[in-house]
């Protein structure tokens, strides 16, 4: 039995890239069951359509695992495509986020996919091998769905894995690692070497926009400190790696583990610089100091909005504003650059939400970060954008409809925006005045990225209503949408 895991070009503008740390998981545990297994990263790569046909029949797989993101769906269907005419008696499966939570979806309009693998894909993907070797029954594999005499067949669902530490290390070994160019800026020490790990899985907050806890559970589960150690001393020994994003949703869910691991950082003397991404109603300044001792020199945390109502009633965040704030006054004496997340255009959102949106921003000065509300399958918002027509009573998330939704591809990938109270035009200078606010965000540069990626008409046209709103804004019209000029 071959496998090939492959992973497709992303379809959207990609600066630095990371290793795929989900199909490298998948990769670990194939080779522990003694199965063949290579590693395709098609967007690392940069491989063309031609070029990706050429690996498929130079690998001969039996199975071919592709991995899925709502942004870059499209591209993981023209992978499963260029399979199925490469290689037509191969099983093609497909995991990941999107087809996780579009299962009739995909299988119903996608026929080059045989198989989708619903959460998470190592157990899953083991079996399904050991199957397709034996018995060929596909009905006893837990967490799989497939078509049978032009059915739709969902296996009942597969337990999530309990313990983590029970998993491999990612079999980063099979990835092309010098093509990767993620790297930190660290204050003082520059842009150094950097990669991602994974130390928990799953989120028991369900925030209205975010599939995490549908694709990976309610329930957190996380590595011991010392499970995570090993994979650090592994990476400095074997990869020179100088920096880590510690990937996970929520990093500091529990403090005493993170205090633990913290200290274990410390104590082997590893000298790694770290950033996390977590949330501020799990952090308290005397972690955030053991933090900042252990190498950590930014924060990623989602604040989503200034507006108390549109936390509590849209985006059940479940969190206040006053702990943002106390946060980020300890983020301030500590040291620790703040990287505070936002989102606009969230239903019934209205100007005045934003102007508090703006304001907090201000006030808590870093380097926020800002983004469009999209609309992902599985989530509250999917559910209002449908019952709203914002996604029309016929849309599929297997089919292109440029002219049925509105999205921006080349800036934020394929995934239809939430447009309610807030215009197009509205985004735009919305978008304009966070750059401003950022000396670090060039607006100009930006816009030259994306002219170099236009791929349609809508394209053409949205990023023209948005570049005449900066040279507007540049003449000097700081309302564009009155019209009035500043004197």
């Amino acid at each position: 039995m071959k496998v090939l895991l492959v992973y497709p070009p992303s379809g959207f503008n990609t600066k630095e890239l990371m290793p795929p740390l989900g199909l490298a998981y998948i990769a670990a545990v194939l080779e522990e069951g003694n199965i063949e297994v290579e590693v395709v990263d098609a967007e690392v790569e940069r491989l063309s359509w031609k070029a990706l046909q050429k690996r498929y029949n130079e690998s001969q797989p039996d199975l071919i695992g592709i991995t899925s993101l709502t942004e870059s769906r499209y591209e993981s269907f023209k992978c499963a495509e260029i399979a199925k005419q490469a290689l037509s008696d191969s099983t093609v499966v497909m995991g990941g986020p999107h087809v996780s939570l579009t299962p009739d979806d995909t299988l119903a309009h996608i026929p080059s996919v045989d198989v989708i693998v619903r959460g998470e894909g190592e157990h899953t993907i083991k079996q399904l091998c050991e199957v397709l070797q034996t018995t060929g029954d596909l009905h006893c594999v837990d967490g799989i769905s497939f078509r049978e005499e032009g059915k739709i067949i969902h296996n009942k669902t597969r337990q999530w894995i309990q313990d983590l530490d029970t998993l491999p290390l990612p079999a980063r070994h099979l990835l092309p690692l010098d093509k990767y160019n993620f790297r930190l800026n660290v204050p003082e020490k520059g842009k150094l070497p950097a990669t991602n790990v994974i130390t928990s899985r799953g989120c028991p907050i369900g925030c209205s926009f975010c599939a995490t806890s549908n694709m990976l559970g309610k329930r957190w589960r996380a590595r011991s400190p010392s499970n995570v150690i090993l994979e650090l001393e592994h990476l400095v020994e074997r990869y020179g790696t100088k920096a880590i994003f510690f990937y996970d949703d929520i990093f500091t869910m529990d403090k005493k583990r993170t205090v633990e691991l913290c200290n274990l950082m410390i104590e082997r003397g590893l000298e790694l610089n770290y950033i996390c991404m977590t949330r501020v109603d799990t952090l308290d300044k005397p972690l955030l100091t053991k933090m900042k001792e252990s190498g950590c020199y930014r924060i990623h945390y989602g604040v989503e909005s200034g507006s108390q109502k549109i936390l509590d009633n849209i985006v059940e965040k479940k969190i206040k504003l006053n702990q943002v704030k106390q946060v980020s006054k300890w983020l301030d004496e500590l040291g620790i650059i703040k990287n505070a997340f936002f989102i606009v255009s969230f239903p019934e959102e209205t100007q005045e939400d934003v102007n508090k949106t703006l304001a907090l921003m201000n006030d808590l000065g870093g380097e926020p970060s800002l983004s469009f509300l999209k609309i992902y399958p599985g989530t509250e918002i999917e559910r209002m954008a449908r019952l709203k027509r914002i996604l029309p009573a016929d849309f599929s998330w297997a089919k292109e409809s440029r002219s049925a939704i509105f999205s921006i591809p080349i800036i934020q990938g394929n995934v239809p925006l939430f447009i309610d109270k807030l215009t197009w035009n509205d985004l735009c200078e919305i978008a304009i005045k966070w750059a401003e606010m950022r000396n670090d965000y060039s607006i100009f540069s930006r816009v030259k990225d994306v002219l170099g990626n236009l791929r349609s008409y809508e394209d053409i046209r949205r990023i023209a209503i948005f570049f005449g709103i900066y040279v507007k804004r540049k003449m000097g019209f700081k309302n564009v949408a009155d019209g009035k000029k500043e004197a």
